[in-house]
C-alpha cells in the first residue's frame, strides 16, 4: 500500500507550483486517493491541498518530511483522468496547477465548510390494521393529535416533511412529538437537495418531430455516436432553426445509453431560458451549475452530479469542469461567446477545454450558433470539424427584414432624438396590437461619461483608467471595472465651471426616456444593474413570457437564447459601441450581436421587423447583418485577419504585467520583452506599450502581445517563459499570461 502522497498545495505563487510529499500516516491508510482534498503542514502553516499521486518511495529523508493531518472529504475530488486534463489545461494556459484544480471544483466544496441539508421526515409506525383503534383512543383526549393521524389514515405509506405536515394539518409541533414518544410515529432524517429550479412546471412532454433539415444533422452525429472517436461537430444554424431540438435529442439518446452529458450556455440570464425546455423533457435528472446560485445549491448540484444522479449539467463555463459520471456528450450552446473565456487566472477557454476533455474521453463535441466564431467556421472550412448547416427556420418562416438607420440624416433631418423616427413609430404600432418589443444597447448606467464644457476635463476613476459613468437611479458615478463611485459633481473640479454635463447613452437612459415618449408603455430594463438579486433573469423573463411587459430594453443578455412569439419589434440604439473598440474582434462581435439581438423577433406567427441606428451605415458588419448574411461577414473579416496575421492565421500570447508602481510595472515587461527577443524564437512582437486600459484597480498594466504562425513555435516560447524566467523573475509584479486572448483591452 502507498505510503507517500504527491500534494499541490494551494498556494497560487509560480515558485511553490509543484507538488510536494506527505506521508499518509496509518489511520489514513486506504483513504487518501488522487483527488483527495487534504490539509497538510507547510512552513509553520496548515494549508489544504489536492493529492495528485500515490507512491511508495521518496527522495526526501525522514527528519523533511511532514504527514497528511486529515482528509477535508472522504471521497475523491477528481479522478485520474479529470488530472489529465487539468494538467493539459495548467500546461496550455500558462496556469498554475492549483488554481485549475481550484476552478475545477467550487470553493466552498474544496474548503469543506458546507453542510448537507438535513430535513426532518415524519412516517406511520404503527401497522395500517391499527390506526382506527388510536383514533378512537385520541378523538376526544387529543384533537391535535387526532387530526395527524388521520391524516395518515388517508395514505398509511407516506413519508412526509415534518414542516409540510404540521402546515397541512395545522398543528403545532408539540402534537407530532407526542405521537412520536407514543410510538404512534416515528422521525428521521434526510439528507434533502436544495433545487435552484424547483416552481418549474413538473408537467413532462414529448420529443418534437424534427424538420427534413434537423432530421439530417441528427442522422449525421447519430451515426458515430458511440463509435470511440471523438469528433467536432459544428452546427451552424439560423436563430429559430431548431438547435436546442436537435441538442434535446442527442443527450436523450445518450443518457438511454446510460450515459451522461454538458451543456454550456454562455449567459446566467439564459439558464432558466433552457433549463425549463430540458426540464420539460427530463425532469429532475438536471443539475444547474452557474455563479448564480446560493453556495449551498452549488453544492447540491455539484453532489448530486459527482454520485451520478443528476445525468445532464447545464450552466456557465465553470460547468465544463462537472464530476459527471460516464460523459457521453459535450454541447456548447452559443460557441462564438467571448464569456466563454474565463477573463483572470487560469485564463482558460470553456471551448478549448471541452475539445480536450471529449478526446480524453472518446466522445463528440456539438458547437451550435448561428454566428460561428471565425477560428472554428475556419476549422469547419479545413475540415476539422464536421460542418452541419440548418439555413432555414423552423416551419420555413422567414427572417425578419432589417432596416438601417443613418443617424447622421436624423440629425440633418432635424431630429436630434436618441430614438431614429421609424424606430418610434414602430414602437407605437406593437403597442397598438398588444405585440411586445425588445430594444438593444450594449452599455449600461444612463450616460457614458461626464464632461465639463468650459475645460474638457472629464471625470475619472482614482483606481483605474476610465471614465465613470452615470447611474441616475443611485445619483452617482461608477466605475464598471473596480466598482468606486462618487457624488454627482455641482461644479468642474478642474475648472469650477457650473457647466458640467453627462454625455453618450446607456441602459438606464434609454429606459428613462421611453417612459417620457410612451408613458403607457410597461417597460423593463434587463442589465446587470438590474439582475443583481438572485432570480432576477427568471423573474423578468417570466413577466415577458406572461405579456407584463410591452417593452424590454437590456445589454446583451437580451441579445440571445430568447423565444417569444409575441416579439414583432427589436431595436438596436446604436451599433456603434463595439464597433469602434480598439480590438481586432470588433467586427466580428459587432456582426454577432446585431444578428443574434435581431432574432429575437418573427419567431411566432406574427412577422418581425429590426431596426439598426448607426453612424455607420456601410460597415460590412452591419451589411451583413441586415441580409443576415454570414458568408458575406466571413469573406470580408477573413481577408482583413489574414492581412494583418490575426487569429486563426496566427496564435497569440498577451503578457500584462500589474504593480501599485507604474515605472515597476513598466521596467518588468521591458526586460520580459529583452529575455524574448533574446531567445531566437521566431515570432513577431508588438510592445512593449501601456495597455489600452492603463490602470485597473490601481494596478498599472503595460502589454506584451507576442504573435506565432505555428502552434508549436508558441508552445516551445511559452514553456520556455514560464521555465526559465517566471521561476525566478526579476521584478516581484504580477504576470497575467493571456494565451489565445479574446479581447486586447
Amino acid at each position: 500500500m502507498s505510503k507517500y502522497a504527491e500534494v499541490i498545495v494551494d498556494i497560487p505563487v509560480r515558485k511553490f507550483n509543484k507538488p510536494y510529499d506527505y506521508i499518509i500516516p496509518d489511520n489514513l491508510l486506504g483513504k487518501v486517493d488522487i483527488g483527495t482534498a487534504v490539509i497538510v503542514g507547510f512552513g509553520n502553516r496548515k494549508l489544504r491541498g489536492f493529492v495528485i499521486n500515490l507512491k511508495d518511495k521518496t527522495e526526501l529523508q525522514p527528519e523533511q518530511i511532514k504527514e497528511v493531518k486529515k482528509l477535508i472529504s472522504p471521497s475523491p475530488f477528481f479522478s485520474q483522468k479529470d488530472l489529465k486534463l487539468y494538467r493539459w489545461i495548467s500546461k496550455y494556459y500558462c496556469a498554475l496547477l492549483i488554481d485549475v484544480l481550484k476552478a475545477a471544483v467550487p470553493t466552498a466544496v474544496f474548503k469543506g465548510k458546507i453542510r448537507k441539508k438535513v430535513v426532518k421526515m415524519v412516517e406511520l409506525n404503527i401497522k395500517k390494521t391499527d390506526i382506527n383503534k388510536y383514533l378512537v383512543q385520541l378523538k376526544n383526549k387529543a384533537p391535535s393529535q387526532y387530526k395527524v393521524l388521520k391524516y395518515f389514515k388517508e395514505d398509511p405509506s407516506q413519508i412526509v416533511l415534518l414542516n409540510n405536515l404540521i402546515k397541512e394539518v395545522d398543528v403545532y409541533r408539540g402534537s407530532i412529538d407526542a405521537l412520536e414518544k407514543k410510538e404512534i410515529l416515528k422521525k428521521s432524517e434526510q439528507i434533502k437537495r436544495r433545487i435552484p429550479y424547483k416552481d418549474f412546471d413538473q408537467k413532462l412532454i414529448k420529443d418534437l418531430d424534427p424538420s427534413k433539415e434537423q432530421q439530417r444533422a441528427l442522422d449525421i452525429i447519430k451515426k458515430d455516436l458511440f463509435n470511440k472517436k471523438s469528433k467536432t461537430y459544428l452546427l451552424h444554424g439560423v436563430t429559430g432553426s431548431g438547435k436546442t431540438e436537435i441538442y434535446i435529442q442527442l443527450i436523450r439518446k445518450v443518457i438511454n445509453k446510460d450515459r451522461s452529458a454538458i451543456l454550456l450556455v454562455p449567459e446566467i440570464s439564459l439558464t432558466p431560458v433552457m433549463v425549463k425546455r430540458f426540464y420539460s423533457r427530463f425532469g429532475e435528472k438536471i443539475a444547474i451549475l452557474h455563479s448564480g446560485l446560493s453556495t449551498g445549491e452549488k453544492y447540491d448540484e455539484w453532489r448530486s452530479i459527482k454520485k451520478g444522479k443528476a445525468k445532464i449539467v447545464i450552466g456557465a463555463r465553470s460547468a465544463i469542469f462537472a464530476p459527471v459520471k460516464n460523459l457521453g456528450i459535450i454541447i456548447i450552446d452559443e460557441e462564438h461567446e467571448n464569456s466563454y473565456k474565463q477573463n483572470n487566472s487560469p485564463y482558460y477557454h470553456a471551448r478549448e477545454v471541452a475539445k480536450k476533455r471529449a478526446n480524453l474521453n472518446n466522445i463528440d463535441l456539438i458547437l451550435g450558433t448561428a454566428t460561428p466564431s471565425l477560428e472554428s467556421y475556419h476549422q469547419a472550412v479545413t475540415k476539422e470539424y464536421v460542418y452541419l448547416s440548418l439555413p432555414n427556420r423552423i416551419d420555413n418562416k422567414v427572417m425578419p427584414p432589417v432596416k438601417i438607420i443613418d443617424m447622421k440624416e436624423e440629425l440633418k433631418e432635424g431630429n436630434p432624438s436618441i430614438f431614429s423616427r421609424f424606430l418610434q413609430k414602430k414602437l407605437k404600432e406593437a403597442l397598438k396590437k398588444n405585440e411586445q418589443a425588445i430594444l438593444f444597447l450594449n452599455r449600461r448606467g444612463y450616460s457614458s461619461f461626464v464632461m465639463c464644457r468650459s475645460c474638457g476635463h472629464v471625470i475619472r476613476c482614482d483606481n483605474c483608467d476610465i471614465s465613470m459613468t452615470y447611474h441616475k437611479k443611485e445619483d452617482k458615478l461608477i466605475c464598471h471595472y473596480c466598482g468606486q463611485s462618487k457624488e454627482v459633481f455641482k461644479n468642474c473640479p478642474n475648472c469650477n465651471s457650473r457647466y458640467i454635463k453627462d454625455f453618450g447613452v446607456g441602459t438606464e437612459r434609454i429606459e428613462n426616456e421611453m417612459k417620457e415618449l410612451l408613458p403607457q408603455a410597461r417597460v423593463i430594463r434587463m442589465d446587470m444593474d438590474t439582475t443583481i438579486k438572485k432570480g432576477s433573469h427568471r423573474r423578468i423573463l417570466k413577466k415577458l413570457e406572461n405579456k407584463e411587459i410591452d417593452i424590454l430594453i437590456g445589454t446583451q443578455m437580451v441579445a440571445k437564447g430568447h423565444d417569444y412569439p409575441n416579439i414583432s419589434f427589436v431595436g438596436v440604439i446604436t451599433a456603434d459601441t463595439i464597433m469602434n473598440l480598439p480590438d481586432f474582434r470588433s467586427s466580428e462581435r459587432t456582426f454577432q450581436l446585431l444578428t443574434q439581438v435581431a432574432g429575437r423577433t418573427g419567431r411566432g406567427e406574427k412577422d418581425g421587423i429590426v431596426a439598426i441606428q448607426t453612424y455607420n451605415p456601410d460597415h460590412y458588419s452591419v451589411l451583413a447583418a441586415k441580409e443576415h448574411d454570414y458568408q458575406y461577414f466571413y469573406q470580408k473579416e477573413i481577408e482583413l485577419r489574414k492581412v494583418l496575421k490575426y487569429p486563426p492565421f496566427t496564435y497569440l500570447i498577451n503578457i500584462i504585467t500589474l504593480d501599485k508602481d507604474k515605472a515597476k510595472a513598466k521596467s518588468a515587461l521591458y526586460d520580459l520583452d529583452r529575455y524574448v527577443k533574446n531567445t531566437k524564437i521566431k515570432m513577431e512582437i508588438i510592445g512593449p506599450s501601456p495597455a489600452p486600459i492603463e490602470k485597473i484597480r490601481n494596478n498599472y498594466r503595460f502589454q506584451l502581445l507576442l504573435k506565432f504562425n505555428k502552434i508549436e513555435t508558441r508552445i516551445k516560447a511559452l514553456n520556455k517563459i514560464k521555465s526559465e524566467y517566471l521561476t525566478d523573475p526579476k521584478y516581484n509584479v504580477k504576470y497575467n499570461i493571456d494565451v489565445d486572448p479574446i479581447s486586447m483591452l
